[in-house]
């Protein structure tokens, strides 16, 4: 398979101008681990394990990372100011397809006392400086400014229903997670998306097996994705805070501190305003574990007790490479692909 040569300049540039901007910026560049003996744990990601061999011939497991994302907060929490890292992450059991790979390069950073709100700002100009970079004549669906649109706008326009109204009826809007009530709530959530779903004359899950986060995801993928207006670089704002994730809950809503880019209908980035709270923290390490990792629940203890206020977005920079120069997949960016069967 043939790898495309200006790409290669193409990229080069692009993290001279990322480094750059950084650097104008204050922001510490990083380097973490790629081997780690203990990942974040994370039940939706398979993970490349090998084995660390001692010179006595004894043996432990070793993971490639899936991100950077728990090293950089723990730099963070040791008095660091905001940082970043272009590094290369690892993800198995994922199909090679057009916009997927199981390695990529992802360019990760965290302001300081920012909201996720306010680094859109930070993405904008980090748009703006991989089109100068890679292709200034690109068109307004790359070169506009971000358009944002909440989730529940979304789910207003290409769902039929309004998911903020659904959400407080079922009681979560400023609950705990950590609350005896919680489960009830959630309960009520899963029979409402369920609903839904027969409205569609889809398959309304197993009720016993499906979570209200797959029936809510399958709602989204179904009928709000890839309806998303596409003529300029898209913001998803305000995502439900009953999906595990470790963005913080916007006080006295349903949402949480978070939004996830869509350039041409592709994700390319994903942003939250941090979670510093040890319980909650701590709630997702357990939620998440599985027979696969053996979580240090010493993590959540260390970032809750050092890791400032911050937010923190991750952007998958060969789907952003791609995008800019206005190719319609990954193909060609792989200079030395391990994989055959790539699309072409």
């Amino acid at each position: 398979m043939q790898f495309k040569p200006e790409a290669i300049k193409e990229r080069a540039a692009m993290y001279r101008g990322l480094r750059g901007y950084f650097e104008t910026c204050g922001y510490l560049e990083v380097d973490t681990p790629l081997l780690t003996d203990n990942p974040i744990p994370e039940s939706h990601i398979e993970l490349f394990k090998t084995q660390k061999v001692q010179p006595d011939g004894t043996s432990f497991p070793l993971y490639l990372i899936p991100s950077p994302e728990v090293w950089l907060k723990m730099v963070l929490a040791s008095g660091s100011s905001s940082l970043y890292q272009i590094g290369r992450c690892f993800r198995n059991g994922e199909q090679v397809d057009r916009w997927h790979r199981n390695e990529f390069t992802m360019l990760e950073w965290y302001g300081i006392n920012k909201s996720a709100g306010e680094n859109l700002p930070v993405m904008q100009e980090i748009l703006k400086i991989t089109i100068n970079a890679v292709n200034p004549e690109a068109g307004k669906e790359i070169s506009g400014n971000i358009r944002e649109i909440s989730m529940d706008e979304a789910f207003r326009e290409f769902a039929g229903f309004s998911l903020e109204s659904a959400l407080k009826e079922s009681g979560l809007t400023g609950i705990n997670r950590t609350s005896p009530d919680y489960p009830a709530s959630l309960a009520d959530i899963s029979i409402f998306f369920q609903s839904r779903l027969k409205e569609k004359n889809l398959p309304s899950g197993d009720k016993e097996r499906e979570s209200a986060d797959d029936l809510f995801h399958r709602l989204f993928l179904t009928f709000v994705e890839e309806a998303l207006p596409a003529d300029r670089p898209l913001a998803l704002t305000h995502w439900p805070a009953f999906i595990p994730t470790l963005a913080r809950d916007i006080p006295g809503t349903p949402w949480a501190d978070r939004w996830e880019l869509y350039i041409r209908g592709v994700e390319v980035a994903n942003c939250y305003g941090e979670e510093t709270d040890e319980r909650l923290l701590k709630k997702y390490w357990e939620n998440e574990s599985t027979e696969k990792t053996d979580p240090d629940f010493r993590w959540p203890q260390l970032i809750a007790r050092g890791m400032p206020p911050c937010s923190g977005t991750a952007v998958g920079l060969d789907r952003l490479l791609a995008l800019v120069r206005g190719d319609d997949s990954l193909k060609g960016l792989d200079l030395f692909p391990i994989h055959d069967n790539m699309p072409r």
